[in-house]
């Protein structure tokens, strides 16, 4: 996906200072998989969207008022139709319409061709706007990869906090982050015995069946 150039140099400082910070360690960005709240301004009411990380650098092209085709998208975006079609029906084609298609239709074909909602509005200021799974668009094998680095990461995330954790705890604290997707505790589990593997984390020797985090 072509990144706005805001969110590209952010991600590029925080890049440098993880390889410094964390030289053996790889860094992966999964844009499938994250979140973003997006501050958004319809004539003189401001809502706080709840979105996904694709669905927020979509927006981020309505931003100065253009009209553009569903090809023009797709360049502008680097995005395949099948993740495209999902992400358009997700900004106008759902409970919350917040970007207008032409034709007014609830079917996102190539000949669309699409702009902001000037009339936007909602009572709510906190608005969640659902967006399908991709799952269906991607090969599973590579579903199955980002998913296990997602686990890692939320693995690594709660560890870092809380220090020294039991199996369980741990366990539910994951299924709360990773809600999304809702992963198989049998998958966490192999996902804490590879970051042992890899020195992230150690059992901890004084308390059965707990953790501890490795700095």
């Amino acid at each position: 996906v072509a990144l706005p150039q805001k969110m590209s140099k952010c991600m590029e400082v925080y890049k440098d200072w993880h390889d410094n910070k964390y030289a053996k360690r790889k860094l992966t960005w999964i844009f499938s998989l994250g979140t973003a709240n997006v501050k958004a301004t319809f004539g003189k009411k401001t809502y706080d969207f709840m979105v996904t990380s694709l669905q927020a650098v979509a927006l981020n092209v309505f931003n100065e008022g253009v009209t553009l085709s569903f090809e023009e998208l797709k360049q502008t975006l680097n995005l395949e139709e099948d993740i495209l079609k999902p992400l358009m029906h997700s900004l106008s084609c759902g409970k919350y319409k917040v970007i207008n298609k032409l034709p007014a239709n609830n079917k996102i074909n190539p000949t669309d061709s699409f702009t902001a909602n000037k009339d936007f509005s909602s009572k709510m200021k906190r608005v969640r706007i659902p967006m399908a799974s991709l799952d269906a668009s991607h090969n599973t094998k590579r579903v199955e990869e980002d998913r296990s680095i997602a686990i890692e990461a939320a693995i690594v995330r709660i560890m870092k906090t809380r220090k020294t954790l039991a199996h369980q705890q741990l366990i539910a604290e994951v299924l709360s982050q990773l809600a999304f997707f809702k992963p198989n505790p049998r998958v966490i589990k192999r996902r804490i015995e590879a970051l042992i593997e890899r020195e992230y984390l150690e059992r901890n020797t004084d308390q059965g069946n707990a953790y501890n985090y490795l700095a």
